[in-house]
Order: structure tokens, then C-alpha cells, then sequence
């Protein structure tokens, strides 16, 4: 494994696009709230991610967004 990836795997933006791809092998709404706000994500970011997941909107398109609101800043 690469010194980038190992970072990814355990910085925030790395666990947080781990458990939105866990949620499209397994939707549980209950479990991502929890999960989200258990890697380090507010209750309001939380919720913003969320409504994206509703959306039907892309685990990628879904990181670009929160990249784009500075939430990994």
C-alpha cells in the first residue's frame, strides 16, 4: 500500500468515502447517520450528506460536494 493511500485510508475524507460506499452495498439510513457522525462529520454535515445519498446522487459526486463545501479543509 502506498504512503497516499494509507493517508487516505485514515484521514477524514478517506473514511468518510469508505462508509458512503458501504451504504450502497448495504442502505441503512439509521447506520450512515451514526457512521458519518462517528468518522468525524457534524450532525449538520451529516444531515447535508444525507440529503445528497436521496438525491440519488454518486459517491463521487457526493465527495466533490463536500470537498466543495470545505468540510475536509
Amino acid at each position: 500500500m502506498s504512503t497516499t493511500e494509507l493517508m487516505l485510508r485514515t484521514s477524514l475524507e478517506g473514511r468518510v468515502k469508505r462508509t458512503l460506499q458501504t451504504y450502497f452495498r448495504r442502505p441503512n439510513d439509521v447506520l450512515i447517520k451514526e457512521s458519518l457522525g462517528a468518522n468525524g462529520l457534524s450532525p449538520e454535515q451529516v444531515e447535508v450528506t444525507v440529503e445528497l445519498l436521496k438525491e440519488n446522487k454518486t459517491v463521487a459526486e457526493i465527495m466533490e460536494h463536500l470537498r466543495d463545501k470545505g468540510y475536509f479543509a
